[in-house]
Order: C-alpha cells, then structure tokens, then sequence
C-alpha cells in the first residue's frame, strides 16, 4: 500500500479505494477521492473548499462534532466503528470536542493525538510531533512497536526542527523514523 504525505496531517492512500485522511494540504492529492477521513474539527485538518470541488459523490467519515462545525454531510464515526477495513480508534486531540484516529492495513494515523490506543500489527505511525509531548509519543512508539514512525503536522519550512527533535529523542530509543517532504510516499 502506497501512502503519501501531502502537508500538514494530511495523507493520500492508494488502494482499491482512494483514500484521504484530513484533508487540507501543502501538495495537491494526485487524484479525487474515493473517500475522505476526518480526524477531529481543527480547521488546519479539513479544508471546507476542497470537500466543495468535487465533482462526484464521496464517501465522507468524520465525527459528529467535525460535520456539525463545518456543517457539511457525512457519515458520523467514533470509536469502535469500522469502515470498509478501516478501524475507528479512540483518539485525545489537544483542544478537540471530538477526535478519532484511523488504523488500516498497519497504518496509523493519529491525527494532533499524543494518546495512542493498544494495537496489534501496526507498521507505520504518522504522528504530530508538538514538542511538550515527545517523551508520550515515545513511551507510546517504543510499546506498539512500529516499523516505522513518520513525525508530520508542522510545516516543514518554519517546524521542521519540531519534527528533528522527535526523531532525535526516536533515534536515542532506537525507534524507527523518517521525515519526509510533502509530496513524499512509503509504501507499507
């Protein structure tokens, strides 16, 4: 499965469907969604514009507090839910009414999230990478093993150094991690 950052917390997902998860971005997605994720209500994670343009239907998951603050339609998500191989995961986003992370196919995305549920299988972690929460993230990573662990939602012109410390403190723990440039992709 390829997955491609493109800014922000953003991540395009090609699979039978194409995926996207919080969708407000640096770099343009390389096609129209099949269907778009939302983690919580931020406005750095949706762009109200972007869900505007489309030209077909999409399938749309957010919470309900997401849909009702950008008053928009779409199926409401939580905790425990399950879309089309996707786990809904319980998720704690610093200044959210309501936040949810994705697991699919041994990605997580944690959206702004420092709280990291139990799972099993998880190979690829893209997380933020605020500072006052590097010594949770890493206690989180060193217990979920991960292949790998992807520091995003920083803009990589004025917080990249945000994401060097989390790769730093993940180096000395012996943990995994790449920093990529918007645009880039890994396959998992």
């Amino acid at each position: 499965m390829k997955v491609r950052w493109l800014g922000n917390a953003a991540l395009e997902i090609f699979e039978k469907k194409h995926i996207l998860i919080d969708p407000n971005f640096t770099v343009d997605p390389l096609k129209e969604p099949d269907m778009l994720l939302l983690t919580h209500e931020h406005e750095d994670h949706f762009s109200p514009e972007y869900y505007h343009s489309f030209e077909k239907d999409i399938e749309f998951y957010a919470p309900a507090f997401s849909l009702q603050k950008f008053d928009v339609e779409g199926i409401e998500v939580k905790q425990g839910d399950e879309i089309d191989g996707i786990k809904v995961l319980d998720s704690d986003c610093y200044g959210s009414d309501e936040s949810v992370s994705y697991f699919y196919k041994g990605l997580l995305h944690a959206g702004d999230s420092a709280y990291f549920p139990e799972i099993e299988g998880v190979e690829a972690i893209f997380t933020a990478c605020f500072p006052d929460y590097y010594e949770e993230y890493v206690s989180a990573f060193k217990r979920l093993e991960p292949e790998i662990v992807i520091p995003f939602h920083y803009d990589p012109k004025e917080g990249l150094e945000d994401a060097e410390g989390l790769a730093e403190r993940m180096d000395n723990e012996g943990i995994p991690n790449k920093i990529l440039e918007p645009g880039d992709s890994i396959d998992i």
